[in-house]
């Protein structure tokens, strides 16, 4: 169809719903009305989609009748068009031909705005361009297909072969339960400061790193180079203390070459800005995406990234729904860090912390696929029998069970691992 006018390609799109209204549902995905070059087709083409959503029949008649105006035009496209059975081909060509439209005039403003000195122009046309990028997939399904792409899930599991089915976590404890993290999954991880959230973080960015899953991290605590020292303590095994201290032994200066030899060729993009909004966070990430291909995004932290002109619980609210959204569109688990409510601290004996502690909860509580607490005792105890221990509470888990599993915190490296392991 490479010789097909855009035109034409509209023209045999509303001519085929006339002769089938029901090919409506298979073209609403592709097409709006937005997408036609001509007042009158997408008129018409707005009247086709009202009259079908409504449960009536859209023909040259009914149109007639709500737009006498557009009578003749639609008795010659239901006359003179190829037929219906092509109409997705042609709808398809109707949105790629709004696509390079809406590229050509997104460079053009792109040009006007970087002359009038607006410092975001660049960032809103990629955003702008890449939303053009984005792929349509079915959003409706009968309960067959979707018994049927359950059953193709299953044979993967299957095929392969009792593996971990999700991106590793680091900690084998962690994914005997969650069995790593899962595409479209949003995970919050909570505690009070001094927990370690952000060298648990950090481990699990390794991890996935590790994995060859490309991680996206979006810090807004922390500046990268801060992120890059933790990460070079974490993968060289010398203490954190010495790097900023610039005390090293020659051993130190030896693990210290081999973890930056090993770091260096892991694949991660990292985004450092303190005061990152959800707009940002979003492009960013789709971005990374399409450029890069990340497998998985770690944000540090979720009540940090902020929505203009919102107030605070809306903010979240929105921040919750933006990065579970996120997750979704873009088909990769989204791990985000949040604050815990410092009320935690004031309670008289067990200080874990759960799910209703999460700064301003509701709405991450309710959107997020799994929420897990750390927990240290010794934060709170200095003569705790769990010293060097930490506890993972899993306070949520849409795909499997609740519980509390124990690792190890090796403070000085500030990693996590296993009971009985001394790295991830």
């Amino acid at each position: 169809m490479s010789n097909v006018t855009p035109a034409f390609a509209e023209e045999a799109v509303i001519g085929g719903l006339l002769l089938d209204n029901m090919r409506f549902h298979d073209v609403a995905p592709l097409v709006s009305a937005d997408h036609f070059t001509s007042p009158q087709r997408a008129r018409v083409f707005g009247l086709i989609r009202d009259r079908v959503l409504a449960g009536e029949p859209a023909d040259s008649v009914t149109i007639g009748e709500a737009s006498p105006d557009d009578f003749n035009f639609a008795v010659n496209l239901a006359s003179n068009v190829p037929g219906s059975s092509a109409v997705v081909a042609y709808a398809e060509l109707v949105r790629e031909n709004w696509r390079r439209r809406e590229a050509v005039q997104v460079g053009l403003e792109l040009v006007s705005a970087a002359r009038a000195g607006e410092a975001d122009a660049v960032d809103v046309a990629a955003g702008r361009l890449l939303a053009l990028n984005a792929t349509v997939s079915a959003c409706e399904y009968t309960g067959k297909q979707a018994l049927q792409q359950a059953w193709r899930e299953v044979e993967r599991s299957h095929a392969n072969g009792g593996k971990l089915p999700g991106i590793p976590t680091g900690l084998q404890a962690l994914d005997e339960i969650l069995g790593g993290w899962h595409d479209s999954d949003l995970t919050i991880i909570g505690g009070r400061p001094a927990m370690g959230k952000t060298a648990f973080l950090g481990g699990l960015i390794e991890a996935a790193a590790n994995a060859g899953k490309r991680p996206g991290v979006i810090s807004a605590e922390q500046p990268a180079v801060q992120l890059a020292l933790r990460r070079l303590s974490l993968v060289s095994s010398v203490a954190a203390s010495k790097l900023r201290s610039g005390q090293f032994e020659d051993e130190d200066w030896t693990r210290l070459q081999a973890g930056m030899a090993d770091g260096i060729g892991r694949d991660m993009w990292i985004y450092d800005r303190s005061a990152v909004t959800l707009d940002e966070l979003v492009g960013i990430a789709r971005k990374w995406k399409h450029t890069h291909g990340i497998g998985c995004l770690f944000i540090d932290y979720a009540q940090r990234i902020s929505v203009p002109r919102a107030d605070r619980v809306t903010e979240v609210s929105q921040v919750a729904r933006g990065m579970k959204n996120l997750a979704r569109d873009l088909r990769i688990p989204v791990i985000a860090l949040a604050q815990v409510v410092k009320t935690v601290d004031q309670r008289q004996g067990d200080k874990r912390p759960n799910a209703g502690d999460l700064a301003n909860s509701d709405e991450l509580t309710r959107e997020a696929d799994q929420i897990l607490m750390l927990y240290r005792d010794e934060v709170y105890n200095r003569d705790s029998p769990d010293k060097g221990m930490a506890e993972v509470l899993i306070e949520k888990n849409r795909h499997g069970p609740t519980g509390f599993k124990k690792v190890r915190f090796l403070d000085q490296t500030m990693r996590f691992c296993d009971v009985g392991g001394d790295k991830w």
